[in-house]
């Protein structure tokens, strides 16, 4: 497993992670994570290898217990919109952009 984007969570360390225009999931790829969700009514435990959507625009709040660590996967198409080149505008040989 390439874990390039892991985040590691010690003991008793928590981390809120921001709201997002597009859903993404939340992977734990060890020890057990406690997570709370902005708009949510109650709190969720996952252990490793369970996940979690989070809704577009939604928060959320995590923390290992005792230590956690885990994954935060973009949908493919926010990935893709991001890699893609800006397209430019052909003008016609001699004429200047405005």
């Amino acid at each position: 497993m390439n874990d390039a984007f892991t985040t590691r969570l010690a003991p008793g360390q928590a981390l809120t992670l921001a709201a997002a225009r597009a859903p993404r999931r939340l992977v734990v790829t060890g020890g057990q994570l406690w997570l709370t969700v902005s708009g949510g009514t109650h709190d969720h435990w996952l252990r490793s290898g369970e996940g979690f959507t989070l809704q577009a625009r939604q928060a959320a709040v995590v923390e290992g217990w005792p230590e956690a660590a885990f994954q935060l996967l973009q949908p493919a198409a926010a990935v893709q919109r991001r890699e893609t080149p800006a397209v430019s505008q052909r003008l016609p040989l001699g004429q200047a952009a405005a």
